[in-house]
């Protein structure tokens, strides 16, 4: 035909076809039958072309610029038989042949030939519909070649089995580091489509009890009588684990196992009533479900890949490995892969996507979407599970992975994205006795999980992870990309989420969700990162190019520390479901989140186990700081534990530390609340013995009445704080008062040039009475040395709350340390003076032989071009000051200047618009005594 011709493609038959070119140049849609679609040809030239549903379909398209040529669209071959010796030449090859399948030829492998030492496929092999066993030590895909078992349409429904056995552990047979032992792709396709179970993993509907050898599932199975089964556990790390067990009989939902179950499982559904945790359905109290039933998979397929089990296997971790590089096409749908992995060897995991989509110099190849594993088991690998290794797009989905060394879902250096993992079963991940990255050894936080994610423009959704050693989902966005792909032009950390949903952690020994802790260096060190998502995936301008982003529909339990562990900026976190975990349930460093409409549930009624942590209370959510909006949630079982220097309840107070009147309750509306305290307020290391030398706030805001009476203030019990306020006890607590308002905060203490953001002078400040006699101090030590610090927090934590109206006198020392009298200037930070009406007495400590002059602002830098400006009116006398509004006088004598300010400033920009804003609520005011 002539050049531009479209060729109409009709599907006469009864079953798809895919037509594609042997040189890769085109490849049709799958075409149903009945079917038909346009195919246009511009280019003058040969085009050799064979269906992949049916290899005997074969045919060439000559395309001439001049003049039609017409061949038949489908010629119609036989395979050659690998059974006859004269597909070989007359030689059938024997045991321990290196084999070639040349380019151009088809092989219909219809017998089980003998063990092989290494099979090249240059052409194509295709498994006979019959039981069968290669035995091989490697095999190598190049250019065109196709090793091929089923076909999407027509699965294998027969055993085949390819077991590796190569034994040399420094082999490397192609040149290229792939090692050996493996089915290695450096081009070509292999594809294996094997017969699936109707369903691969499933959950219990009922309790499975210690000896249990009937397991009553969620949905119906067919798995089959021999078929290996795994179950998740359903209580805490270290306490149980997945078990592998032996289908004797299944029928339905209704699973008989050869041998009894060594642990209990939970398997009921439960609910939330007014009163608490049910087993009877209801929507009363909230849609929401806590569903803590065992998770129960397959593990057998019909077609296997397997590691030899030999000494190189069990001394050595050497088991089989997958690698697909260059051009190379790997689609596997119903694979068991068991004995895989090399033990502490880079780059050799049971599948391996290595380098598809970047050039050497970063630049973009593509995406490899043709790229699958689905259906399928990955279980006893010595190295990973599935490894993602600068490749986007690939499909991992609805596969078993257990038994796992290491990291088991992997994406090796941050720049993978695009791709698709979805719901996938990770069980029992641990330490390898070699790990390949430190960030592989159990730490703080840290050690190998179920996925390690470092680029968030994946979808992954719907995937459980259970029974790691470390982390459930470890979210590791680093600064930039690592390894091979350091040149890749991309800033992970600043990268749009791509979809992150309705997946499950439960019972791993961290986090059940780390997103915090990426990597540093190709050693695999991790530290402490903000993950900022910005909208043009650059460096963060803060306001100018931050984007929100949402993970939703999220499960995690059991888990031996947080629930969720977070560093971050601007998440939303909506609809999880988060219960019974060791450490508080929501935590980490944040800002400007969302909390909302999730079930947090202290202790479910699976509760037979203590936790491992047992003198460790618990709180369902963490401060941030009140940097997060935590709202129409509903919180159940949490009590307030007796300890007073733990959090408890359900808002953690022991992070209250950035400010000394925090107003950010505000944002944490319609809570339900059900067996559950609001919280402990933690004992403040300024009334611990020693004081210490750091400071909690005095003051919190509790605009919607959760420890006392609507829009009180939650303080501590002192004279400092209560003196001339109204105030009623909090429930359980004998050392805090809800107290009416309003507090005023002072804080971010400056002299004489000291850095301004970290102030770590001693201080005493004397609340005085109306003859100017101490109420009560509150005393923050010197916190540039030392280490009288009652929950570590840092130590230029140093402010105190004061009440309306209030004298006190600010004193730079504490018991042994004072700092000289200040020369120069003096500045610090007022908040929460809305009014003129609120007003505060200050003594602030100045050298006598300086003049000084005041002002208040409402910009922290007073040189800022059309700062607003509060000159201090200079008085002579004490009573003259207490009769002047915004006036300062100076006693020389004392060394100390007295102002009276008052609220009310205008904010630079205007008033703010929205009034949950820090702007709204703080209106915060600095105060500069200078000398000029």
């Amino acid at each position: 035909m002539n050049a531009g011709t479209t060729i109409n493609r009709f599907n006469a038959d009864s079953v798809p076809h895919r037509l594609r070119a042997v040189d890769g140049s085109w490849e049709t849609p799958v075409i149903a039958p009945g079917e038909q679609i346009n195919q246009p040809f511009t280019t003058a030239g040969l085009s050799a072309f064979l269906c992949d549903f049916d290899p005997a379909m074969r045919g060439t398209i000559v395309v001439q610029s001049t003049h039609a040529v017409f061949v038949p669209l489908v010629a119609n071959i036989t395979a050659e038989r690998r059974s006859n010796p004269a597909t070989w030449g007359g030689r059938l090859p024997q045991a321990g042949d290196a084999v070639t399948i040349p380019a151009g030829k088809v092989v219909l492998l219809d017998v089980s030939p003998p063990p092989l030492q290494s099979l090249l496929i240059e052409g194509e092999l295709h498994f006979d519909r019959q039981n069968l066993n290669l035995t091989v030590g490697w095999i190598m895909l190049h250019g065109r070649g196709r090793l091929q078992i089923g076909t999407p349409t027509e699965p294998f429904t027969q055993q085949a089995t390819i077991t590796l056995t190569a034994a040399n552990l420094d082999e490397d047979v192609t040149g290229m580091d792939m090692g050996t032992r493996g089915i290695l792709l450096m081009g070509g396709t292999f594809e294996a489509y094997g017969q699936t179970p109707d369903r691969i993993w499933t959950r219990l509907a009922d309790h499975a009890a210690t000896g249990s050898t009937t397991l009553t599932l969620a949905e119906p199975v067919n798995w089959q009588t021999g078929d290996q089964i795994v179950i998740a556990p359903t209580d805490f790390y270290g306490v149980a684990g997945t078990e592998r067990l032996t289908v004797q009989a299944a029928n339905e939902t209704q699973v008989v196992l050869t041998t009894p179950l060594q642990k209990e499982r939970w398997g009921r559904l439960q609910y939330v009533s007014p009163t608490g945790m049910t087993l009877t359905p209801t929507t009363e109290v909230t849609p929401l479900v806590l569903d803590e039933r065992a998770e129960v998979g397959v593990l057998s397929r019909r077609i296997v890949i397997q590691g030899a089990d030999d000494e190189r296997w069990r001394n050595d971790r050497f088991g089989g490995h997958i690698m697909v590089m260059g051009n190379g096409v790997l689609r596997l749908n119903g694979v068991e892969l068991r004995r895989m992995g090399q033990g502490g060897r880079l780059g050799r995991y049971p599948i391996h996507f290595h380098l598809l989509s970047y050039a050497a110099d970063g630049s973009l190849i593509g995406d490899a979407t043709q790229q699958l594993v689905e259906n399928s088991s990955i279980w006893n690998s010595a190295n990973r599970c599935i490894t993602i290794h600068g490749t986007n797009g690939t499909t991992i989905r609805n596969n078993i992975c257990y038994d796992i060394a290491g990291h088991a879902i992997f994406l090796e250096d941050a720049v993978e994205r695009r791709n698709l993992i979805e719901n996938n079963l990770v069980l029992k991940v641990r330490q390898p006795p070699v790990p390949l990255l430190n960030h592989d050894r159990e730490g703080f936080r840290r050690g190998p999980s179920g996925f390690w994610i470092t680029n968030p423009d994946n979808i992954v959704r719907g995937n459980v992870a259970a029974d790691a050693a470390g982390n459930g989902f470890w979210l590791a966005f680093p600064e930039r990309p690592l390894g091979s792909n350091k040149l890749v032009p991309i800033r992970p950390v600043n990268t749009r989420l791509g979809v992150f949903s309705h997946n499950v952690a439960h019972s791993n020994g961290k986090p059940g969700i780390n997103l915090d802790f990426p990597p540093i260096d190709d050693a695999g060190n991790t530290r402490e990162v903000k993950y900022i998502p910005t909208s043009d995936d650059g460096p963060d301008r803060y306001n100018d190019n931050r984007v929100r982003f949402t993970f939703s529909d999220i499960t995690t339990y059991k888990n031996n520390d947080n629930g969720l562990w977070n560093r971050t900026s601007c998440p939303d976190y909506v609809r999880f479901v988060s219960a019974d975990n060791t450490e508080m349930f929501f935590a980490g460093a944040g800002d400007n989140g969302k909390i909302r409409d999730s079930l947090i549930v202290g202790v479910s009624l699976n509760n037979r186990t203590p936790t491992p942590i047992h003198d460790q209370p618990n709180a369902a959510v963490a401060s941030y700081h009140s940097t997060f909006a935590i709202f129409d949630n509903v919180i159940v079982n949490f009590p307030l534990s007796p300890r007073l220097d733990r959090a408890s309840g359900a808002f953690a107070t022991n992070d209250y530390y950035l400010i000394p009147v925090d107003r950010g309750l505000i944002r944490n509306p319609n809570n339900i609340l059900i067996n559950t305290h609001p919280g402990r307020r933690v004992v403040s290391p300024n009334i611990n013995t020693p004081v210490g030398n750091a400071v909690i706030a005095g003051a919190l805001w509790d605009p919607h009445g959760y420890w006392g009476p609507k829009n009180n203030y939650w303080v501590y019990d002192i004279p400092f704080l209560t003196v001339g306020k109204t105030c009623v006890p909090v429930s359980g607590e004998d050392h805090t008062k809800s107290c009416n308002g309003p507090y005023f905060g002072v804080s971010g203490f400056r002299v004489d040039g000291s850095p301004p953001y970290e102030p770590k002078m001693p201080l005493t400040i004397s609340r005085l009475d109306a003859s100017n006699q101490i109420i009560d101090q509150w005393i923050v030590e010197d916190g540039r040395g030392g280490s009288r610090n009652t929950f570590g927090i840092v130590a230029h934590m140093r402010h105190f709350a004061a009440v309306p109206n209030g004298r006190y006198r600010i004193e730079f020392r504490d018991a042994v340390t004072a700092l000289p009298l200040p020369t120069q200037e003096v500045k610090l930070n007022l908040s929460n003076m809305h009014t003129t009406d609120d007003k505060l007495i200050l003594a602030v400590p100045f050298s006598g032989s300086r003049t000084v002059q005041a002002y208040l602002t409402t910009r922290e830098s007073y040189q800022q071009l059309g700062a607003p400006i509060r000159h201090l009116t200079k008085v002579n006398s004490f009573a003259s000051l207490l009769n002047t509004d915004n006036s300062f006088w100076q006693d020389n004598a004392s060394n100390q200047v007295w102002v009276n300010v008052s609220g009310g400033m205008t904010l630079p920009g205007g008033e703010p618009t929205n009034p949950l804003s820090d702007k709204a609520l703080y209106r915060e005011t600095y105060l500069r005594i200078f000398a000029p």
